[in-house]
Parts: C-alpha cells; sequence; structure tokens
C-alpha cells in the first residue's frame, strides 16, 4: 500500500513538473517508478528544471571591439609570418590595437555598441519568459560558472607566477612509485589496486613514505617562504598565506612606551617641584 501511494505520488509531481518545465518523459520516469519513487523525491528541483531552462538558449554575448579586431587581423598575420605561434600572433594584434588611431578603432567599437545593446534587449526578452525556478536556475549557474573561472584564473596565475608545489601525502608517494606496475586497466582500477595494497602494508613499510612525506613539507614550507618574499617585493602581498602574513607586517615606528611616559613625566613633574621650591626659597632671601 505504501509502494502504491508513493507511485501514485510521484506521477502526479512527475505530470505536474512536465507541464511547468517541459520535461520529457525518460526524464519523469525516475519519479514515476515504483522502486525509484522514493529516491525520486529526493530530486533537486534544479535537475528537474534544468531542461526547461538550457544555457543553449540563452543569447550568446557578442564580440568586443578589440575581438572583432582580433578576428579580421589574424589571417592577414597568419599570411604575412606562417611559421608564428599563435600567442606570437596574438601579441602582435595586441600592440597594434593598442596603437591604432582613435578613428580607426571608433569603427569597431561602433559595432561592437550595438550588438551590445541588441544582447542586452535579448537577455532581457529571454528571462522574461522563464519561470521563477528556471530564472533562479540560470541565476545558480551563472554563478557556478563564474566561480569555476575564477578559480582557473587564478590557479593559471599561481602557476605563471611559480608557486611552489603542494607537499605529497604518504600515499600520494607511494602510488607515484608503484603506479606503473600496479593490476588495473584504467587509471581508476589502478588506482584501487593500490589503495588496496597500501591498506595492507605493515606499518614499518609505511614509515618509509611517511618520512619521505615529512620531508617534502620541509621543502615546501622553505620554497613557500622564499616564494612568499618574493610575492611581497613585487607588491602581490594578497598571495600570501593567511597564517604567514603576520611575518610580513612592517615593524612599528619606535616610540616611547606608556611605562617609560609616566616615569619621564613623574621625574619631570618631580624636578618642576624642585625648581619651583628653589625659586620659591630665592624668593624668601
Amino acid at each position: 500500500l505504501l509502494l502504491v501511494m508513493v507511485s501514485l505520488l510521484c506521477r502526479g509531481v512527475g505530470g505536474l513538473l512536465r507541464s511547468l518545465a517541459g520535461i520529457n518523459s525518460s526524464q519523469a520516469a525516475r519519479c514515476t517508478s515504483v522502486s525509484s519513487g522514493i529516491l525520486g523525491l529526493q530530486c533537486s528541483p534544479f535537475r528537474w528544471f534544468s531542461k526547461g531552462a538550457t544555457s543553449s538558449e540563452y543569447p550568446k554575448r557578442p564580440l568586443t571591439a578589440y575581438l572583432r579586431y582580433s578576428i579580421e587581423q589574424r589571417p592577414k598575420l597568419h599570411k604575412q609570418y606562417p611559421e608564428a605561434k599563435m600567442m606570437d600572433l596574438t601579441k602582435i594584434i595586441a600592440l597594434e590595437w593598442k596603437g591604432l588611431p582613435s578613428a580607426e578603432k571608433e569603427r569597431y567599437e561602433v559595432v561592437a555598441n550595438a550588438e551590445q545593446k541588441k544582447y542586452r534587449e535579448e537577455v532581457k526578452q529571454y528571462r522574461e519568459k522563464l519561470s521563477p525556478m528556471q530564472l533562479e536556475l540560470h541565476r545558480e549557474q551563472r554563478r557556478q560558472r563564474l566561480a569555476k573561472r575564477k578559480s582557473v584564473r587564478k590557479k593559471r596565475e599561481l602557476t605563471v607566477l611559480g608557486r611552489p608545489k603542494r607537499p605529497r601525502s604518504p600515499f600520494n608517494i607511494f602510488m607515484s612509485e608503484h603506479f606503473q606496475d600496479a593490476k588495473g586497466a584504467s587509471s581508476q582500477s589502478k588506482m584501487k589496486s593500490l589503495r588496496d595494497d597500501w591498506e595492507r602494508l605493515h606499518t614499518s613499510q609505511k614509515q618509509t613514505y611517511n618520512q619521505l612525506a615529512e620531508d617534502d613539507k620541509i621543502r615546501y614550507e622553505n620554497e613557500m617562504k622564499s616564494w612568499e618574499e618574493q610575492m611581497m617585493e613585487i607588491g602581490r602581498g594578497d598571495l600570501i598565506r593567511l597564517k604567514q602574513r603576520k611575518r610580513f607586517k612592517k615593524p612599528r615606528a619606535m616610540g616611547v612606551s606608556s611605562a617609560a611616559k609616566k616615569r619621564l613625566t613623574g621625574s619631570s613633574g618631580h624636578g618642576e617641584g624642585l625648581r619651583e621650591g628653589s625659586a620659591h626659597r630665592q624668593h624668601e632671601e
């Protein structure tokens, strides 16, 4: 009886979701089957509405003035410098764009601005067609994309700046030594086999890898200290680890402590009293 009630409830939920978000029958089958009815009730709303607001339907962002210029110039430069690498061509285009007269730049900027205005109108019309759930889904997807993009840029920047590699764990050292000889056809099966071998390894045998991992930690800390000093020299203190930033704080200016001030004030007051007493005696005489 419980399974029948769950099945009916799931069918009702599946029909409602199909009518609101246009979900096809194969997707709704997750919740309509009796065997997976319990799991179907735990489906995320974002997963259900993902097909109702696909990213492919979202208006594509237009090209900037610089990208339009770059696309136009790249084939010409490729013919002029057939052996040049893509990175070299990009640098040439960037330099040419920087030195381009304002009148010539304006030709690309006018087109880009017109396309940008059209894009904003299309985005507005697209969002008006979305339901609140679909709109929230789109915002969440955009936040995830931006976060992922930011993370990739951060990793790429740290690689370019030469940030030292993190220390390896004992198991990672063991795996790198035995990966080629591990059992299994795929990387996943090899890792599983190595994990099993590591678990069966005696404590005395693991000690060697534990010591190697400790040595690698020392290597990492030494290299990081040197790297962080370099980052401070080039003005990238934002890349310093939080727990290490106190090492780079500027020393406080030399000043007189409060206790010393009190002593100076007291001695000064005592001296002034002596001077006043001496002056008073001279006046009486």
